[in-house]
């Protein structure tokens, strides 16, 4: 789920009165939403195959740079992506086609070493991450947004993809601008040079050509004032019942663009809510095909005594963490002890004892309620003890409860990406837990029904 507000940067895009104030309104509500970002967009002249005017926000003005990059200065890979797919690069810059594909989204992320070519486009020197995105409307490219940041790791694959749809309303309305100010330039004689506008003339005209259900209605329109110009050319231009009649078809005319204008934002409102849905569904079948990976596994012929290290392995790998133990309630049923482990020292966890109440995992066990830190200062009540066996910011504690009766506590820290755990690794965390205390108690009861 994108975390932008669509609906807001749409109007106030909309009611900017040209490019600049779109450029302006576009950038600071970037950096508005988060402030260790600072962000530029520069426009793609294509006549000279360069970038050129680069915009950014000193505070609340916007600051335009007169600056001219060619591309074929910038990094070789970004050309690649964004401007010439044929373009090649020296040997030691080429990655291998595997790295390609998993690369292969819309943005680019250069390496520290590529930030001398992109230093006319940055907002800010010094950055520790960057990712650059590129502007367009239908085939053509408008221009290139770049965003920095003095945090590492800040422009993840959700976040990234979450501009997308935000770009995407941004190109629109710099590609609407542009196009209005060409027709104004055409209607007062200019013959200036040519501008970025001038290069958008006829996609806007494409554009609002494929609108809908209003193309049709506006051609009657037009057909319609065509005919009403020849008669008022042949019989009186100066009559003011013919003026009266031109006037109105104008203005159905201007409420048709109107139309079109208020079409296009719910085209886009309702592509943000299909991308949620999908995004959803998406999550939710990764969900269930977890769950039935649990079960089969769980459905295999396991050894007794290798039973428990055989399911902590199997929760490192399909929770991509590096830590995991699974702790049992000893015969007192007043102590917890772990069971198995990966990520541990041998020797602390054979002598590793938490009183229920006590710690993470007592406290867990004695609540019968699952723990779910995201950042080390969440749940101060919380206290850890000198037994326990956590070590990262973020980690998942869940009971495992069968027939309402606690059998121990399996706990998931030290994610190997480096991010903390999120609501979708809580809710497989607990569905794996209850299947897990499911299995652990019929063999328990297994167990009672041969000794008895």
């Amino acid at each position: 789920m994108s975390r932008f507000d669509l609906r807001d940067i749409s109007q106030r895009l909309t009611a900017s009165r040209d490019t600049e104030a779109v450029v302006s309104e576009f950038l600071g509500y970037l950096q508005s939403v988060r402030p260790d970002w600072r962000a530029a967009l520069a426009f793609y002249e294509v006549s000279r195959d360069a970038l050129v005017n680069v915009y950014y926000r000193n505070g609340e003005r916007l600051v335009r740079q007169d600056a001219t990059v060619p591309v074929d200065r910038l990094p070789a890979r970004l050309v690649r992506k964004f401007f010439h797919p044929s373009a090649f690069s020296n040997a030691e810059e080429r990655r291998s086609l595997l790295s390609s594909f998993f690369h292969g989204s819309p943005s680019y992320e250069p390496d520290p070493s590529e930030a001398p070519s992109l230093q006319a486009l940055t907002p800010r020197a010094g950055w520790q991450s960057c990712v650059c995105l590129p502007l367009t409307d239908q085939d053509d490219l408008i221009g290139m947004l770049v965003l920095v940041s003095d945090k590492r790791g800040a422009f993840p694959r959700k976040t990234v993809d979450g501009l997308i749809p935000l770009k995407s309303i941004a190109a629109l309305a710099l590609a609407q601008h542009l196009y209005r100010a060409a027709r104004r330039e055409g209607a007062s004689g200019s013959e200036s040079t040519p501008t970025v506008a001038a290069d958008f003339q006829d996609k806007i005209r494409r554009l609002n050509a494929e609108t809908a259900e209003l193309t049709e209605e506006n051609r009657d329109k037009d057909r319609q004032l065509q005919a009403l110009s020849q008669e008022i050319e042949l019989l009186d231009k100066k009559s003011d019942r013919y003026k009266q009649e031109l006037a109105q078809v104008k203005h159905q005319l201007y409420a048709l663009e109107e139309q079109s204008s208020a079409a296009t934002e719910h085209l886009h409102e309702a592509f943000a809510q299909i991308a949620q849905a999908r995004d959803r569904v998406t999550e939710l079948q990764r969900t269930v095909s977890f769950l039935k990976e649990v079960f089969e596994m769980l459905s295999e012929e396991h050894e007794g005594s290798d039973f428990s290290r055989t399911l902590v392995a199997w929760f490192c790998e399909h929770f991509q963490v590096d830590r995991c133990s699974l702790m049992l309630l000893d015969d007192s049923r007043e102590a917890l002890r772990i069971s198995a482990h990966r990520g541990i020292d041998p020797s602390i966890a054979s002598s590793v004892k938490v009183r229920v109440g006590q710690g993470i995992a007592g406290w867990v066990a004695h609540h019968r309620k699952p723990l779910f830190v995201r950042v080390k200062n969440e749940h101060s009540e919380v206290r850890h003890t000198n037994q326990d066996t956590y070590n990262s910011d973020s980690f998942i504690s869940v009971p495992l409860i069968h027939n309402n009766r606690l059998g121990g506590v399996l706990n998931l820290s030290n994610k190997r990406s480096g991010e903390p755990f999120d609501e979708l690794d809580l809710d497989r965390a607990l569905l794996a837990g209850a299947v897990l205390a499911l299995t652990l108690g019929g063999r328990e009861m297994v167990r009672a029904a041969t000794r008895g």
